[in-house]
């Protein structure tokens, strides 16, 4: 039976990390990987979603340039280039992952892993045949799979989730995106622009849940505004077949309606992948809500660690990376810990949408004493140049310290400006800090400066 000093299930974002650095670490390190390195982000989550907003960027800059007297003619779309063009920046930042593991000397196996003891684990390999690796740490890093609803027709064909989107080799006419989460407003906003006619259906009325309120309904009204057709609050009965590709029954203060697309797609969010894994057999807690963790990435077993999405939580490839960091820290003899109070997070719509830390009501649920400033894109020089004078920044601060506790931004490359509010964030400076600092002119970033300034006037 061979030994190892760390063993890393699953490639992903977070075992890629974990590997990496359990490895620079001075680790004897194994990956077991059952599909291919890179898991969601890099094949069918933010990276190719990164890529088709930029497309999205380049058609409307393409559309919006007569204005300014340019004139680049009829805009077109390639799809089948374009989704070419997808794939080589998948490939190429997965074979560029795949590199990296190969210069850190981690051992990459294809293959199923289960725990059979707190430092045991089975893989089935590809071949079907089984070997046992004796790892004196583990970290679990299995990922998630998309949910759906458990209504009739969910799984029959045409029914699909971002995965098998980005996948399609011709452009849909028409789909209908089921969800409020971030992922079905980017993809929304994504094959809109593309020139699909888009329903949007969700059960519950509000989109963006965990989002500020004032920012999720500026953003759904941008999206109405837009063409997108938006059935919030509603049943979902039943997924059929139809003349025009899948029909959706919804129903929703006593009436019933059909919404036809050409495929269906279900974006719920994302599952802890757990089943299979053996976590009984090593005694491994776990909730309907993933692995269970300390600040440690530590699991209620001694020596075994997990990260990523498989925790529950917030799924975010920024976030899983910095778990895989931190329990391949701790396999390897460290003592680090994580700090979930300054995330940044984005939504890829049209206005784009960034927020860290508290919501307003969040902070009111709180009885948190709070003041709350407001600064408008339209106000901004550089936001009527470029055309992107839709949108706001919002920041949220302690009324006595001043200590920003949140920041909300829609408009233009908010998921670049939310940056310099979140590192003020984490060296918990006050709005004053912000405001008082001098910002080159015409920028976005002025937007900031004169939120934070308004909050100390």
């Amino acid at each position: 039976m061979d030994d190892r000093d760390v063993v890393v299930i699953g490639g992903g974002s977070a075992g890629f990390l974990a590997a990496e650095i359990a490895s620079q670490l001075g680790g004897k390190v194994m990956l077991v990987e059952k599909e291919k390195i890179g898991g969601i982000c890099p094949t069918w989550g933010c990276i190719p979603m990164c890529f088709m907003d930029h497309c999205v960027e380049v058609i409307k800059s393409a559309k919006a340039a007569e204005k300014d007297g340019i004139n680049v003619g009829k805009v077109s779309i390639d799809f089948a280039k374009l989704m070419s063009e997808k794939e080589k920046v998948v490939k190429g930042v997965v074979t560029g992952m795949e590199a990296l593991l190969q210069a850190r000397s981690v051992e990459v196996v294809s293959g199923l892993a289960k725990l059979t003891s707190p430092n045991q684990v089975e893989i089935t390999l590809d071949t079907g045949t089984t070997e046992t690796v004796r790892a004196k740490k583990i970290v679990i890093a299995s990922g998630s799979f998309a949910r759906r609803y458990q209504v009739p027709g969910a799984y029959g064909s045409g029914v699909l989730t971002a995965k098998e989107l980005y996948d399609l080799s011709e452009l849909p006419k028409s789909l209908a995106i089921i969800g409020r989460s971030v992922t079905a407003l980017e993809l929304a906003t994504v094959w809109l622009n593309l020139g699909c006619d888009i329903s949007l259906i969700a059960r519950r009325p509000r989109m963006l849940p965990n989002e500020d309120e004032e920012v999720a309904t500026y953003i759904r009204q941008a999206l109405e505004d837009d063409g997108v057709h938006i059935y919030a609050g509603v049943d979902i009965e039943r997924i059929d077949d139809s003349q025009e590709g899948k029909s959706i029954t919804i129903s929703g203060e006593g009436v019933k309606q059909k919404v036809e697309a050409q495929f269906a797609v279900f974006a719920l969010g994302q599952q802890p992948s757990v089943d299979g894994l053996g976590l009984e057999n090593a005694g491994v807690a776990v909730t309907e809500d993933g692995i269970e963790t300390n600040e440690r990435m530590e699991t209620s077993v001694k020596g075994v660690y997990a990260a990523g999405d498989v925790t529950g939580g917030m799924m975010l490839a920024s976030v899983a990376m910095i778990q895989g960091m931190v329990a391949a820290e701790n396999a390897m003899g460290r003592d680090a810990t994580i700090d979930y109070r300054v995330v940044p997070r984005a939504v890829r719509t049209v206005p784009a949408m960034a927020s860290v830390g508290l919501t307003e009501g969040e902070a009111q649920e709180k009885g948190l004493n709070i003041k709350v400033g407001k600064f408008p894109f339209d106000q901004n020089p550089k936001a009527s140049i470029i055309g992107g004078s839709k949108g706001f920044v919002k920041i949220i601060a302690d009324s006595t310290s001043g200590e920003i506790l949140g920041a909300h931004i829609v408009g233009p490359q908010a998921s670049e400006l939310i940056h310099e509010v979140a590192a003020i964030m984490q060296m918990r400076g006050t709005a004053r800090d912000l405001g008082a600092i001098i910002y080159g002119h015409p920028t976005l970033h002025e937007t900031i400066q004169r939120t934070a300034h308004s909050l100390f006037m």
